[in-house]
């Protein structure tokens, strides 16, 4: 039996106990697997401002948006080589991941967007990566995978040369988790790397401060990618067309027109800042709202050169479905 099959038949064993409890797909429905936060902004501008409807009707399709929430990566993994959903909206590193334990069965649509993180710390005595002590405890999202891990983790490769040298530092909590512990003068951790609107709540404190940010690590770089697997891509090629064209109209309203997209999105989380407080945030430094990738491929072979994948791709394309690979600024996308 070989590695692949073994990883199915594993997934599958993984899911059986859920899979009742899934919301059964319809023919009129994408079911697309997401979060809350502003990289998620434009699939809750999609589905609240029904551009899938409108697209799909357009175009002679009659589909809508069914968006799912699921406790952890895992969970957004195994339903979707289930066929429990149909669209992932998750971190670069998840899809790169799942990219190569397929081998390509598992693929990027679109990027969605990219957000400037912040490593944020209450210690007044650390202003770099130098001055952590290993007695320092710094939260991330997921250990060694999620976005923030890997940003991190290439700030130490370029400092120490070491990837893994905070690796008994790291701490594994949502950002609201990681909100919380730090508010807390007791809380375990003293420090977290933190996606907005997190890192603003932090920042507003007195006693905290930035210590370093992804752009100084990466540059802008797309965070979040919409991927799919291979037999859902090519046998809704309709659906992928209404999803696309609904997402860069999302896009395109976030970027043009923040405060209205900053409407749906509140009407659609129902977090609690204000249409001006968000739109705001849509227009800070290092945020990019587009569906061709910016910087995934340095991800990517990053990821290689720590192990957590076993080959680098020779480019963004390599993971990623063909639909934008010939649109236009197409080569301009790294």
């Amino acid at each position: 039996m070989n590695a692949f099959r073994k990883f199915l038949i594993s997934t599958a064993i993984a899911v059986s106990a859920t899979v009742g409890q899934m919301a059964p797909a319809t023919a009129a429905e994408i079911r697309v697997a997401g979060g809350v936060g502003i990289l998620f902004a434009p699939i809750h501008v999609m589905k609240q401002g029904q551009l899938v409807e409108k697209h799909a009707r357009q175009m002679g399709q009659d589909l809508s948006l069914q968006m799912l929430s699921f406790p952890s990566g895992s969970a957004v993994t195994d339903a979707l080589l289930s066929g429990n959903v149909d669209i992932v909206a998750a971190g670069v590193s998840n899809a790169v991941l799942l990219w190569s334990r397929t081998r390509g069965d598992v693929k990027s649509i679109a990027a969605v967007s990219g957000t400037k993180s912040v490593l944020v710390t209450k210690d007044p005595a650390v202003r770099t990566v130098k001055d952590f002590k290993e007695t320092s405890r710094i939260s991330v999202t997921s250990l060694k995978v999620s976005n923030q891990a890997i940003y991190l983790q290439m700030a130490l490769d370029k400092e120490f040369g070491d990837a893994k040298k905070f690796d008994p530092m790291m701490v594994q909590l949502g950002f609201a988790d990681g909100v919380q512990s730090m508010m807390n003068p007791k809380g375990p951790t003293d420090a977290m790397f933190a996606g907005p609107p997190y890192y603003q709540q932090l920042l507003e404190q007195p006693n905290m401060h930035a210590v370093l940010t992804t752009l100084d690590v990466a540059g802008p770089t797309t965070n979040l990618l919409a991927f799919s697997t291979a037999a859902y891509h090519d046998e809704n090629p309709e659906a992928i067309k209404v999803f696309l064209a609904a997402l860069n109209e999302a896009q395109d309203m976030i970027n043009k027109e923040p405060k209205k997209a900053a409407e749906l999105y509140l009407a659609s989380t129902k977090e609690k800042f204000t249409v001006d407080q968000l739109a705001g945030m849509f227009a800070e430094e290092g945020n990019i709202f587009q569906s061709l990738p910016l910087g995934v491929q340095q991800t990517a072979s990053f990821m290689a050169k720590i192990g957590l994948i076993k080959t680098a791709p020779e480019s963004w394309r390599e993971f990623f479905f063909p639909d934008l690979q010939s649109a236009p600024q197409a080569e301009h996308a790294n």
